[in-house]
């Protein structure tokens, strides 16, 4: 007969029922959607501080800026629905935002932990996922913006998908990690 090895005790974890993860989950989601919309706005207005006050001179008063660009964004009707009704447009941009909160609340566990890290991590993800693919489609592709102006646009994205991925980490508030074991 073989002996057979003890294994050692380990302490048991306790875990969440199934009805605290559930509202756990649902207050994260309602959380994530309304931190999302917020986030959005607060990048937007960033965006258009960045972009149309600090940023004008070089970017829509530069020699080298394409003519399409300048035309699509000041001069052709109907001009954008920023500039026209900028209330729809806000809209429009807190409903994506809290699309954004959705993913964020969706990836939010493979995510670092500690708030300023996790907003950073969702600030490099929107800014490789939405801010490169745009500059390379449409300033650059459909209105021949030059690469240099689109790199300083890059860097404004950084900036902007930074002001989002942190507001809307800080407003989702703990990680589910932290409040399962808070729990357990």
């Amino acid at each position: 007969m073989l002996a057979s090895r003890a294994r050692p005790r380990t302490p048991r974890r306790r875990t969440l029922s199934n009805q605290q993860e559930d509202m756990i989950t649902s207050t994260k989601i309602l959380r994530a959607l309304g931190a999302g919309a917020v986030a959005i706005t607060l990048a937007n207005i960033v965006s258009n501080i960045l972009f149309f006050q600090l940023g004008h001179g070089i970017l829509f008063e530069n020699d080298l800026q394409s003519p399409k660009v300048v035309a699509v964004l000041f001069e052709m009707d109907p001009l954008p629905l920023m500039f026209t009704n900028g209330l729809a447009y806000l809209g429009i941009a807190a409903v994506i935002g809290a699309l954004h909160g959705l993913v964020f609340c969706w990836i939010e566990p493979a995510l670092p932990r500690d708030r300023l890290r996790r907003g950073a991590s969702f600030a490099v993800i929107l800014w490789v996922l939405m801010a490169v693919y745009f500059e390379f489609h449409t300033p650059f592709n459909m209105f021949g913006e030059p690469a240099a102006l689109v790199a300083v646009e890059l860097v404004f994205w950084a900036m902007v998908t930074l002001v989002e991925g942190l507001a809307l980490s800080y407003l989702y508030g703990e990680s589910r990690h932290e409040l399962a074991s808070a729990v357990g």
